[in-house]
């Protein structure tokens, strides 16, 4: 099954950038072969903008306080507790992080100036720098592989807290199994709750994909055709709504 996402609010918005971003530089220091230095440095730039502002920290810290206090009205089972110990934990490890916020390379002239030609309408080539084409041909895969685990080890305790809110909001959903005639399909919201994140599931030969878009009230799906397919036959698939 294909799985769609689509944020209901700017903050689970946020988690998702954010979550997305960690999920592919880790991709990128999983390859056993060779791996995309480039890919690795914007990556980094894009967690230092993302990941260091002030007001994300302050929002995970509220949203792991108030699921620990909901777990500790729930039944004390082993499961609860740990993970009620491990919220606590997530928790700790977020205040006691100190993330500079912004841009900020602690006098690395090497980063500065990668990051300059990052944004340029060129990007970052190797043969407009010179210390870079140096770095890439003395550094072993191994030692450059380092250089960026070392460097998103101060961003590990937001990375924790989104893994894990995220989950937690994933779990969260309740799924009903749907179809439709029509291309463009309305669901209906609870507009008394809270909702988080919209799940579309569509097998993975389905021949269409769904655009989302929302407001408190519904969630509008319009299916795409990947192929072209005439006239629109019945689309099976499953919604799902998640609240925190």
């Amino acid at each position: 099954m294909l799985k769609y996402e689509f944020p209901l609010n700017e903050r689970v918005r946020k988690f998702l950038r954010i979550e997305e971003i960690f999920n592919k530089i880790d991709l990128q220091l999983q390859i056993k072969n060779k791996f995309d230095d480039y890919v690795c440095f914007n990556l980094y730039f894009s967690t230092m903008a993302t990941a260091s502002r002030t007001d994300l920290k302050v929002e995970l810290i509220q949203e792991i306080e108030k699921q620990r206090l909901l777990l500790l009205k729930k039944n004390k089972t082993k499961k609860n507790i740990l993970a009620h110990n491990e919220l606590r934990k997530i928790k700790l490890g977020l205040e006691k992080s100190k993330i500079k916020t912004g841009f900020n390379f602690g006098g690395d002239k090497f980063l500065h100036e990668l990051k300059t030609r990052a944004v340029s309408p060129s990007g970052i080539v190797m043969t407009d720098f010179p210390e870079l084409q140096y770095w890439l041909g003395t550094t072993s895969q191994k030692d450059r592989k380092n250089y960026f685990i070392n460097k998103m080890i101060e961003y590990m305790p937001i990375k924790i807290a989104i893994k894990v809110l995220m989950g937690i909001l994933r779990d969260n959903t309740q799924f009903e199994v749907l179809q439709s005639k029509i291309e463009t399909v309305q669901y209906k919201l609870n507009s008394s709750f809270k909702n988080d994140l919209v799940i579309i599931s569509l097998p993975e030969k389905s021949k269409y994909y769904p655009n989302i878009s929302a407001n408190k009230y519904a969630v509008n799906i319009h299916f795409a055709r990947a192929i072209p397919v005439s006239p629109f036959k019945l689309v099976k698939f499953k919604l799902g709504i998640a609240s925190f």
